[in-house]
């Protein structure tokens, strides 16, 4: 087994076993506080004016209708097109968007790969001149190698110069932006030796089947190594928001599940009302036992005025 092989095989253990670990742990931790705004996408017939159910006679007494649909659409709008980076913070948008959208393509032409794989493709140096399967996953793969150099020195300009971003930058958003910028760059210089696909075809060929690379050239070798140090060390970072988004999104913001009796929702909340609170500000009135039962429904207690 090659170095490379053991490399990717042990940063792809560590990505799948941390992140599930991380979505696990989230998605088992008490009920957030949810912020019940509208309009909600999945409210049917009332998200596109910004209404709510609530607006319903007896409201309580009616079966909920989702529309999915919209919802999908909304997150594809937030994912895809960075809606509210768009929306909120333009100039960031033009180096944030091509930026992920790169990484998107370039996740796209990995799962071509394995299509690839799957259907019995090659790795064959004469069909990656002309085969429809190399040429498509080239295109992908220039894609997201010009547009993720240029939203990568763009994002790097915006976080230096710009001061209303740069005071809430820390090394680890310089040094993220580098390592995914890298990548992009060393891919796109295998591209334009023409053997980016070929290669990388290979590489994840030798992967799946337990088999040894074809050649592969200096600059693959070191792609792949940082491809394998990038797997390894996104869990450890704040970019696991690709998948904590859905929560924040799902659990805090569209969570709009009425609290009824009996319902699990109602179960979760009564235990958590017997949680003890530990805050140490005066006017929560905790004496460090007792429970958010037992506090919210006490008068709060009167600040001392100083003087």
């Amino acid at each position: 087994m090659e170095l490379l092989h053991f490399g990717f095989y042990f940063a792809l253990s560590i990505f799948v076993i941390l992140v599930v670990g991380k979505i696990v742990r989230i998605a088992s931790a008490p009920i957030h506080l949810r912020w019940e705004l509208y309009p909600i996408p999945h409210e049917k017939g009332k998200a596109k004016y910004g209404g709510s159910r609530f607006e319903d006679y007896e409201w309580w007494n009616k079966p909920l209708k989702k529309d999915f649909l919209n919802e999908l659409w909304t997150m594809i709008k937030e994912i895809v097109f960075l809606k509210g980076v768009w929306e909120h913070n333009r100039s960031l948008w033009f180096g944030s968007f091509p930026f992920h959208f790169a990484l998107y393509l370039y996740i796209c032409g990995t799962f071509l790969i394995f299509l690839g794989l799957i259907f019995g493709q090659q790795p064959n140096t004469q069909l990656a001149e002309s085969n429809l399967f190399y040429g498509f996953l080239t295109l992908l793969l220039w894609g997201a190698s010009i547009l993720g150099i240029i939203g990568a020195v763009v994002l790097l300009l915006k976080r230096i110069f710009d001061s209303n971003l740069s005071i809430y930058s820390n090394p680890s958003h310089y040094f993220n932006i580098l390592l995914i910028g890298t990548l992009y760059f060393t891919l796109f210089l295998l591209l334009i030796s023409n053997s980016a696909s070929f290669q990388l075809f290979a590489f994840y060929y030798g992967i799946f089947s337990f088999s040894p690379f074809p050649e592969l050239s200096v600059i693959g070798y070191f792609h792949l190594y940082l491809l394998s140090f990038f797997l390894f060390y996104l869990p450890f970072t704040h970019m696991t928001h690709f998948f904590a988004k859905y929560f924040t999104y799902h659990k805090v913001r569209w969570d709009d599940e009425p609290n009824f009796a009996g319902t699990e929702l109602r179960q979760k909340i009564e235990k958590q009302l017997n949680f003890p609170v530990r805050w140490s500000a005066p006017h929560i009135g905790s004496d460090g036992s007792s429970t958010w039962l037992v506090i919210a429904s006490s008068l709060p207690s009167k600040e001392k005025k100083n003087g």
